[in-house]
């Protein structure tokens, strides 16, 4: 029986026997389907019919060109009806800590495509630079884009350390995005990961003094000021420009990692928060987030938040939260009222951790409904994030990707039912060494299931690049702060 390297796997196959003629036609018929992102795909000794509405013709085709991959151009006669068993298949590429240019981000596009990923989630903000152009704040790019020697461990201390996306390099990769059916949803961090914007505009921070754009890792205490009106009015203009540049529904707004030490000796802070007769500063965050929020609703978006802003009162469910560490009670209790989630978990889908952490095999068991959550339905999809503080270059970022994602993609499209996660080693290789071919190479073949004895080699590896001197003194700090998070707060992670 011929076996179709495809990835993900289709829901439905059919073999019909014998092989179609070289350079047959291709018919194309787009029309509505039971189902979005649903193909029909038939290939016969004569004719390929393709059959669907929009993104499914752009996804018959993927799958064609995989077939292609495997058998050249005598392809088997079948018949594939498929549609994605989520409608959110997600890949988050954090452009802050480390900058990549125009063209790789379209690279990168190409081939997440290939395996049917429908969202770009791009974390353009965070400590260690801004990077998307703001006409109402210009020095946002002018002082917070740009950072000196950074310590990330052993990495290059200069590489791609400074650099921001005109609107003009942002209009073209959300169209280049969307060619490929992919939606390109930005991430602007509420209220903490704000050293580089505090660098250019100290004013909306609670102290009015001037940061530095962060230079390594860590959570820091640099949030922007819940207390000042001000404060509102400058990110709801940076929201406004935006959205110019995004047309796609959604849009992240963060919520993680918000340590408050400043809000707690914030006059405007605390005077806001006795006049709400808010509970603590937890509260804050969450008032100051909905009212993001109520702000982003009335301009028609739905805002995305991580699991970390369910801290305080009951979070309303029109939220849509990214569940990344911790919190399962309130991730639980959030479902339950009707809320959304979209599966992120560290236990499996952050790229940037080692194989030695996550390899394919653990991803492809991963239960994406989690044993809190009751209804799978609740989960609107799956997506994995790289961060990028020790991934600096393309190259690097093709290592910690493939063939992860692809795993990932799998989990997000076919059903359990149609899927057979032991040959999906084999059903990767055809498409891997097409890759290779186009000089994009992902981890070695000996990283896809790793062995215990490689992977503790892996780990070590691992090790030797994070916990350098200056890493040691990030680390400290981080527990510092989170320490004093979990004295005030409890430890609710």
């Amino acid at each position: 029986m011929t076996k179709l390297h495809l990835v993900p796997y289709p829901n439905k196959v059919i073999l019909t026997g014998g092989f179609a003629l070289p350079d047959i036609t291709i018919t194309e018929n787009e029309k509505e389907m039971p189902k979005r992102e649903a193909y029909f795909l038939r290939i016969s000794e004569k004719e390929i019919y393709i059959e669907g509405d929009k993104a499914g013709i752009f996804y018959a085709n993927q799958t064609l060109h995989q077939l292609q991959m495997q058998f050249g151009k005598e392809l088997p006669c079948l018949e594939i009806e498929d549609s994605p068993r989520f409608s959110y298949r997600g890949f988050m590429l954090d452009s802050s800590r480390h900058f990549l240019p125009k063209e790789d981000v379209k690279k990168m596009i190409d081939v997440i495509a290939l395996f049917k990923i429908n969202k770009l989630h791009w974390h353009l903000i965070d400590d260690q630079g801004f990077r998307v152009e703001i006409d109402a704040f210009p020095k946002l790019t002018e002082i917070g884009a740009y950072r000196g020697r950074s310590h990330f461990g052993l990495v290059d201390e200069y590489k791609n350390n400074s650099g921001y996306f005109t609107k003009e390099d942002i209009r073209e990769i959300v169209a280049y995005a969307g060619e490929h059916m992919i939606d390109v949803i930005p991430e602007i961090e509420i209220p903490g990961h704000e050293s580089a914007m505090l660098a250019a505009y100290p004013e909306v921070g609670c102290e009015g003094k001037k940061v530095q754009v962060a230079t390594c890792g860590g959570i820091f205490d640099n949030l922007i000021c819940a207390g000042k009106e001000e404060s509102f009015v400058f990110v709801t203009k940076i929201i406004d420009e935006l959205i110019e540049l995004f047309p796609y529904e959604m849009i992240h707004i963060g919520g993680d990692e918000a340590c408050k030490r400043r809000w707690r000796s914030c006059p405007d802070c605390q005077k806001k928060l006795k006049e709400l007769g808010l509970k603590d500063e937890n509260a804050l965050q969450q008032w100051f987030v909905k009212r993001v929020q109520g702000y982003l609703k009335q301009k028609g978006k739905t805002a995305i938040v991580w699991n970390d802003s369910l801290r305080g009162e009951k979070l309303p469910t029109d939220f849509v939260i990214q569940m990344w560490m911790g919190d399962k009670e309130l991730v639980a209790d959030f479902v339950k009222r009707g809320g959304k989630i979209i599966q992120s978990s560290t236990e499996s889908f952050y790229l940037d951790y080692p194989y030695a952490m996550w390899d394919v095999d653990k991803i492809l068991h991963y239960e994406l409904c989690p044993e809190f959550i009751e209804k799978e339905e609740a989960v609107i999809g799956v997506e994995c994030p790289l961060w990028t503080e020790r991934v600096c270059d393309l190259d690097r970022e093709f290592y910690q990707m493939l063939p992860r994602l692809p795993a990932m993609a799998e989990c997000g499209w076919t059903i359990k039912e149609a899927r057979s996660n032991e040959d999906f080693k084999e059903r990767y290789q055809s498409i891997d060494n097409y890759l290779k071919q186009k000089d994009i190479f992902g981890a070695p073949e000996a990283y896809w299931y790793i062995s215990d004895e490689l992977a503790e080699r892996d780990m070590e590896e691992h090790k030797r690049m994070v916990y350098t001197p200056e890493n040691i003194a990030e680390f400290e700090r981080e527990g510092e702060m989170m320490a004093l998070e979990r004295a005030i707060y409890g430890d609710e992670r």
